[in-house]
């Protein structure tokens, strides 16, 4: 039988692009499920299917009384809800990712002091901004410099907050920290780096762009993980281990012109791929690559291969913009 069969549990972002993927998973597995989403970044569309499954609140977590009222008398909390986007959306709004995911963060964090509920930090590969440790552990979070990125250290401020309110408070949590996330379910927006790197690159091959435009020298280096992969490990983790903090990823790592030159063949372009480079944003971070040996310590890996959830992602944006 499955661990989350009629188990209450609580998705903050549930309708967002990671948080609808989680959701269908938990439901497949028998979880009684409530999602609370402002649909600022996530899309009521992306629960449809689910809808009569799911209890939805479309509410705001900057309000404690939200946070507050509903997360009782849930047993697991999954907090994916945040000011997040690409490169280029965390440059033009440092301040906002900082103050307002902290918040969110506080004001749930401040209703599981009187519950009973496992509080899952959904970090981000972002609080190793300025490691020089590669590939990257988990431990590397003690000796790292802090990111300089408003939205980094927002993540970095929410994995002091989960381990502070367990220290003090008794508060259980997992800390999960997503590499590269990609998958159907984003979509480029209207400038580039609103999104991330995947959606934007695909969109401008689908669309006829040549040369490519990417972001610097492309020799920028990422461990791509497809969303699916990412919800099954997140899932995997909290099954089983409270109060400690994983990477998940593929440990593959990928430069952005290579990932450039997969989309562009399996977009189908004929034309030799050519490039226009464009200046790089102040954190665009060099390098990135998970050391994930603690979570396949526990017996868990990815199973999509970066082609397979290329494949797959361009399948679903070149429905969309069709």
């Amino acid at each position: 039988m499955s661990r989350w069969k009629d188990k209450a549990v609580l998705v903050t972002g549930g309708a967002g692009f990671m948080g609808h993927r989680l959701v269908a998973k938990l439901l497949a597995l028998g979880a009684k499920v409530t999602v609370v989403d402002d649909l600022s970044k996530g899309n009521k569309r992306n629960l449809e299917p689910y809808l009569n499954k799911v209890r939805f609140l479309q509410a705001d977590l900057l309000n404690p009384s939200v946070a507050k009222d509903w997360l009782k008398g849930h047993e697991v909390c999954f907090h994916l809800a945040a000011k997040i986007g690409g490169i280029g959306y965390f440059h033009k709004t440092p301040a906002t990712s900082l103050r307002d995911n902290s918040i969110m963060n506080l004001n749930l964090w401040d209703a599981a002091v009187d519950t009973d509920t496992k509080m899952v930090c959904l970090s981000s590969s972002m609080v190793f901004e300025r490691t020089s440790i590669f590939p990257t552990p988990e431990s590397a979070i003690e000796i790292s410099p802090p990111p300089m990125s408003g939205y980094g250290f927002s993540k970095l401020v929410a994995e002091y907050i989960a381990r502070t309110y367990h220290e003090e408070f008794g508060v259980k949590y997992v800390i999960v920290r997503p590499f590269n996330a990609y998958g159907p379910g984003e979509m480029p927006g209207e400038y580039v780096g609103y999104a991330h790197v995947i959606p934007d690159l695909i969109r401008k091959t689908l669309t006829g762009q040549h040369p490519l435009e990417i972001m610097g020298s492309g020799k920028q280096t990422r461990s791509y993980t497809y969303v699916d992969d990412v919800a099954d490990g997140i899932l995997y983790v909290t099954e089983r281990i409270e109060n400690e903090d994983f990477n998940i990823g593929t440990g593959v790592e990928t430069t952005v012109t290579e990932l450039a030159e997969k989309i562009w063949k399996l977009c189908g372009r004929k034309e030799p791929l050519r490039f226009r480079h464009i200046p790089s944003l102040k954190y665009d971070v060099k390098r990135r690559i998970p050391d994930t040996s603690k979570i396949m310590r526990l017996g868990w890996k990815p199973k999509i291969s970066i082609d397979e959830g290329l494949k797959k992602t361009i399948k679903w944006i070149r429905s969309e913009i069709a």
